[in-house]
C-alpha cells in the first residue's frame, strides 16, 4: 500500500457557509445565514424585514435591519420610524435616522425681535 488514502470526505465550512457536496464550502447568499460547522447545503434566510451581506451571515444576529435605498435598481427608500427622519442622500441605516423637523403652523412668526 502507498499509504495515501484516496477516500476523503468534505467538511462542513465556517459560519456563513453551506456544505455543497461536490465544490466544497460556498458562501452564504445575501439575506442568509449559517452557524460554524454547517453541514446542510443550503443556508438559513434571515428573518422577514432584515438581511445581511453574502458570506457574513454568521448567525440570526447578524440580520440586521434591511434598508431599501433608492439607487437600489429603482425601488423606494424605507421610511424612518416615527418621530425621526434623516438628510436627503443622507439615509444609510436606521440609525441614520436622528431628528425630525418641527413644523410649525403657516402664521408662526420669529418673534424673538419684537
Amino acid at each position: 500500500s502507498s499509504g495515501i488514502n484516496a477516500e476523503w470526505s468534505l467538511r462542513p465550512g465556517v459560519a456563513g457557509q453551506s456544505l455543497d457536496q461536490s465544490t466544497g464550502c460556498q458562501a452564504c447568499p445575501a439575506d442568509q445565514w449559517s452557524l460554524a460547522a454547517n453541514a446542510a447545503s443550503t443556508c438559513t434566510a434571515c428573518p422577514a424585514g432584515k438581511g445581511v451581506a453574502a458570506g457574513s451571515g454568521t448567525s440570526q444576529s447578524a440580520c440586521t435591519w434591511k434598508w431599501s435605498l433608492a439607487a437600489n435598481a429603482g425601488s423606494t427608500c424605507t421610511a424612518c420610524p416615527a418621530g425621526k427622519g434623516v438628510a436627503a442622500g443622507s439615509g444609510t441605516s436606521q440609525s441614520a435616522c436622528t431628528w425630525s423637523k418641527l413644523l410649525f403652523p403657516k402664521n408662526w412668526r420669529d418673534r424673538r425681535g419684537s
